[in-house]
């Protein structure tokens, strides 16, 4: 399959497990549901793998044997008559463990065929709802902040780049809002804050991928996670058809876990969204 793209390049990322074999009592004949057969599965699982790369703990990545587990259970589970969807039960249970999007072959080497053969398989790929592009448009909210380096003009300009790639756009008012500091860290200059509305068909991960070049562009260093910056641009809410997408992704949580708990971006959006709603609540108190 073609490979996957995002803004800025490919999901170079991949996990891949071949050769998976069970029995399972798939098929359309009587004596393929009575006798069995073995099937064989192939995956490749695309994500991000930096995370684990850089702290070696298996719980920052996809376990490869826990998908095996699940693949093995749906192979030995409830018969169906097509391995397209025996292929596509496999997709959605890896997806759901994490994925951002999987290749699944099945393979089914004995299958009923009177002539002489191979192999027949089916491939499907599949991705989460990070990955893909919504119809109609999305309604976000991007939070907007600078610190570092004339912060005023820092979120003029972002906000002015941010507008280019969403549609109908509503900003908030600037404010002036102090550092939140952790503890045994120095302390940092004033915020500039501001929030903007607006709509995207891009998926999650494609405007994640386009906030980031622009803070890229302005000089945005990543060295201290709770450093001062030259501009910060967090995807607050990501909303299809008025339903808000969850994710608990570590690269994309949505919506954003701290958001509730921050006037700088509740305060600005409930000034250009009053009927917003977050998590089912909304927005202005």
């Amino acid at each position: 399959m073609a490979d996957l793209y995002l803004p800025g390049g490919k999901l170079a990322d991949q996990i891949t497990l071949t050769g998976l074999t069970a029995t399972g009592y798939h098929g359309v004949f009587d004596h393929e549901r009575q006798n069995g057969q073995e099937f064989i599965v192939d995956l490749v699982i695309h994500s991000t793998f930096q995370r684990a790369a850089f702290s070696d703990d298996l719980s920052h990545t996809i376990s490869y044997a826990d998908v095996a587990d699940r693949v093995v259970e749906i192979i030995e589970g409830e018969p169906v008559n097509l391995i397209e969807l025996l292929a596509e039960r496999i997709a959605d249970a890896v997806v759901a463990m994490g994925a951002w999007a999987v290749d699944v072959t099945v393979h089914k080497p004995k299958a009923p065929i009177d002539h002489t053969f191979a192999d027949v398989s089916v491939s499907v790929r599949r991705t989460s709802v990070l990955l893909q592009s919504p119809k109609p448009a999305a309604q976000v909210v991007v939070g907007i902040g600078s610190n570092l380096n004339d912060p005023v003009t820092q979120v003029e300009i972002g906000a002015g780049k941010v507008a280019r790639i969403l549609e109908y756009e509503r900003m908030s008012n600037t404010r002036v809002t102090s550092a939140q500091v952790m503890p045994g860290t120095p302390t940092q200059p004033n915020y500039i804050n501001a929030v903007m509305v607006g709509y995207t068909t891009l998926s999650p991960l494609a405007l994640l991928a386009e906030l980031q070049r622009i803070e890229d562009e302005q000089g945005r260093t990543r060295e201290e996670r709770w450093g001062p910056r030259t501009l910060d641009l967090d995807i607050v809410s990501y909303k299809i058809n008025g339903h808000e997408i969850l994710s608990d992704d570590p690269v994309l949580t949505l919506p954003h876990p701290r958001a509730h708990t921050r006037d700088f971006v509740m305060g600005p959006w409930g000034e250009v969204d009053p009927w917003g709603t977050l998590r089912g609540k909304p927005v202005r108190p």
